[in-house]
């Protein structure tokens, strides 16, 4: 009897563990999945969905894994119930049949007794187990075809003839967001080598823009074009390859920083990684950090601030080395210093790159070679 009550506590604890390791890697890859999404800009932008994705379907496996052993718990834990169901009715069979045969109950009480006890247990936890998994079967069932049915704003572009970047045109470009039009028969050139600054009131469509540009979304009506190519007839792997965005907010992962900088560019040594933070005026500011460059920098990047997650981007930028370079409100969270080292950067790497440079910085216009002034969704 002893031993049969070590092995059950053994099994109850077994299975709590388990259950808690499930609900912890259940927790995790929730908590990757809306990193992923929070950061799918970055992801989309540096190539890096394959890389991603792999990394979710091996936390999805460990995460199976642990509910086939906690499944095998459950499966012993409901069969010890069934036992012990089984026992009592049939303890009170004999109970009920030695009562009958002292006179103490009728052949009638005796049955109905019986038969009580016997049906009471079984229907009751049947039901109870249908319930509990119907709902979590139907529900489940519910987010998968909702996400089956979803279909994506822009289909990448595959197969088609390699392109090297020339230069980029926007011509007669025309985008609506939410029935709201942002852009109005928009037309600019941005020439190879060439600095484009764009000004502009917030709400403008600088940054619907940009976003056309690295084809985030496709223009409802004109074209946009790189190297004199329709940009639907690129190939979005080369496209990520020649562009580089640095938007007004940085997502960071739940990672170090130094393998935050190198989403710009996957397998970088910690030199380059280093050389880029130098440019983007951040390494000094890391290698103040206890951990330096293998510091956290947090869930949702929470641990930094603005100006320091904005140099991050920047440095992600400078990283990959595309010949296009986008840049919405760059400089916004930094101070006058960090801005000049920053434009000093800029204008040492600026040859052979075409620069797309948004900003209400009078000062970081100045590296520009001409500036355009953007009012509701036209050019001026």
């Amino acid at each position: 009897m002893r031993h049969k009550r070590m092995m059950k506590i053994f099994w109850m604890k077994a299975g709590a563990d388990d259950g808690m390791e499930f609900r912890d890697s259940f927790g995790e890859l929730n908590s990757f999945i809306l990193d992923s999404l929070r950061g799918l800009d970055e992801t989309i932008q540096f190539h890096q969905g394959k890389e991603r994705t792999e990394k979710m379907k091996k936390k999805s496996y460990q995460l199976g894994e642990m509910q086939k052993k906690l499944n095998r718990h459950e499966a012993f834990q409901s069969s010890l119930t069934n036992f012990f169901i089984l026992l009592f009715s049939f303890g009170m069979l004999f109970f009920m049949l030695w009562n009958y045969e002292n006179g103490n109950v009728t052949y009638q009480e005796m049955i109905l007794s019986v038969m009580g006890m016997m049906g009471s247990f079984g229907p009751v936890v049947a039901l109870s187990n249908l319930s509990n998994n119907l709902n979590q079967t139907l529900a489940s069932g519910e987010r998968v075809l909702s996400l089956l049915e979803e279909t994506p704003q822009v289909k990448e572009t595959e197969g088609k003839e390699a392109t090297v970047f020339k230069g980029a045109k926007a011509e007669g470009v025309s985008f609506s967001y939410e029935e709201e039009e942002i852009l109005k028969d928009y037309t600019i050139s941005f020439p190879k080598g060439k600095v484009v600054g764009i000004h502009g009131a917030s709400g403008s469509g600088k940054s619907a823009l940009l976003r056309l540009l690295m084809r985030f979304w496709d223009a409802e009506r004109g074209t946009i074009s790189i190297s004199g190519k329709n940009i639907k007839e690129v190939n979005t792997q080369d496209l990520r390859n020649m562009e580089s965005y640095v938007t007004q907010e940085t997502y960071l992962f739940h990672d170090s920083l130094a393998n935050n900088i190198a989403v710009g560019k996957p397998g970088a040594s910690l030199e380059e990684i280093q050389e880029a933070a130098k440019k983007a005026a951040v390494h000094d500011f890391i290698m103040s950090l206890p951990k330096g460059y293998e510091t956290e920098a947090g869930e949702l990047g929470d641990t930094l601030s603005g100006g320091e997650k904005q140099r991050i981007g920047i440095a992600r930028a400078f990283l990959h080395d595309a010949p296009f370079l986008l840049l919405d409100e760059p400089t916004s969270n930094l101070d006058s210093l960090n801005e000049g080292m920053i434009l000093k950067a800029l204008k040492e790497s600026r040859k052979n790159k075409t620069i797309v440079l948004v900003s209400h910085r009078e000062s970081t216009m100045n590296l520009a070679d001409v500036v355009y002034e953007m009012e509701n969704g036209r050019i001026s």
